[in-house]
């Protein structure tokens, strides 16, 4: 109960964010993963592991598109043509099941990075129970990564997403007023005329 007090709390006070590590609110380290959540995402969690090519994999839930809540986020610091806001077509294979997907480019604070929503299910089950991931553009590969603990990370993912929302049921957001003229308490204007 402390526990999910505490991530609570945390996400109360966290302020905008973008998907930056360590803007984040971390959940726990398995084999080599990082679990944390989001608070941009609407309180989705994630795992998240770093390559020895500098290339970054992070797989998690955004709760801000509710046709499509899953996502994996690829990124590495070579990718300097990646365009911001462009698709890319992308083929990606977990072990040998392969699938096609739609990439969006983003630029996080300078890493280059691929987005890709998912609207299936079995994403996370297909992750847990796979060795290798690779992604391909243009029939060129561009990543083969190692999922070495991948059950284990998939395993606390669903953990703390399940804690994220037991917490977030049980102290729901006060009401927002409808009234645009109302002031907020604990304001104060250093204009005497503000409201």
């Amino acid at each position: 109960m402390r526990l999910l007090f505490f991530v609570l709390a945390l996400i109360a006070a966290m302020p905008p964010v973008s998907l930056a590590d360590d803007q984040t609110v971390p959940w726990k380290e398995v084999g080599g993963w990082r679990v944390a959540v989001d608070p941009t995402l609407d309180n989705g969690c994630f795992v998240l592991t770093s390559f020895d090519d500098d290339t970054i994999f992070r797989l998690g839930f955004n709760f801000r598109k509710k046709d499509n809540p899953l996502y994996i986020l690829l990124g590495n610091p070579n990718w300097k043509s990646l365009e911001k806001g462009k698709h890319y077509p992308i083929e990606l294979s977990f072990d040998q099941s392969k699938r096609t997907a739609d990439a969006r480019g983003l630029d996080l604070d300078g890493l280059k990075s691929l987005w890709i929503d998912f609207e299936d299910p079995d994403l996370i089950e297909e992750f847990a129970g796979k060795l290798s991931f690779r992604a391909s553009f243009g029939g060129k590969q561009i990543v083969a990564l190692g999922l070495k603990d991948s059950a284990s990370a998939a395993d606390e993912l669903l953990a703390c997403q399940k804690a994220v929302n037991d917490a977030v049921a049980k102290y729901p957001a006060p009401p927002q007023s409808k009234d645009p003229f109302e002031a907020k308490p604990g304001t104060q204007a250093s204009d005497p005329f503000d409201l």
